[in-house]
């Protein structure tokens, strides 16, 4: 792993546990093993750190990674979007950081605008992915073609509220409500 992806590595651990406000580039190498001038040689600031890392969660979380359009046929697309969701949620689960440090994005948004927009992005990009994903399941027969923007957005919110609340640690059945919800929407 290249230094760069160290200090990235170290920085998602640093910002989830302890925020923006309260990490320094000096507890990041530390925890790197490296001197702050070579934290600065890749990151001119701990704002341009927190912007790279944004840019990485970002592009690790895009849509297609784990709703890949090309898998899902008329055999199996019940099934596939209910088994891409749940390892999506059971990626999130398993990473005890994921869900702070989207959390710190988010609070960070409201103070940021090119946080805000790059957050923005990825929410409008599940909501057009899974209205693309729904089309082509109306396409298949599987769906019916009304309100699929609404549904859409109905599968967004509960992908994101899903990671809000096991970030909070509420213990919900999770597998179940995604499964409930996607039952719901093939309706």
């Amino acid at each position: 792993m290249s230094t760069q992806e160290l200090i990235l590595e170290s920085a998602y651990r640093l910002f989830a546990r302890h925020g923006f406000e309260k990490t320094s580039l000096s507890m990041i190498a530390k925890e790197v093993g490296i001197s702050k001038p070579a934290v600065y040689y890749y990151f001119p600031s701990k704002e341009a750190l927190f912007g790279a890392l944004l840019e990485a969660v970002c592009s690790e979380i895009r849509f297609g990674k784990y709703f890949p359009l090309a898998s899902f046929t008329v055999d199996n697309y019940k099934e596939q979007l209910t088994g891409c969701g749940l390892r999506m949620i059971g990626e999130q689960r398993s990473d005890p950081h994921y869900s702070l440090l989207m959390k710190e994005f988010m609070i960070q948004s409201t103070r940021d605008e090119s946080i805000l927009s790059a957050m923005m992005a990825v929410i409008q990009a599940y909501v057009e992915g899974f209205h693309e994903l729904l089309r082509h399941g109306a396409d298949l027969g599987i769906v019916q073609g009304e309100d699929l923007r609404a549904k859409a957005e109905q599968l967004t919110m509960i992908v994101d509220g899903i990671d809000n609340y096991m970030g909070l640690g509420v213990a919900f059945d999770y597998e179940r409500l995604w499964s409930y919800t996607v039952e719901q929407v093939l309706r």
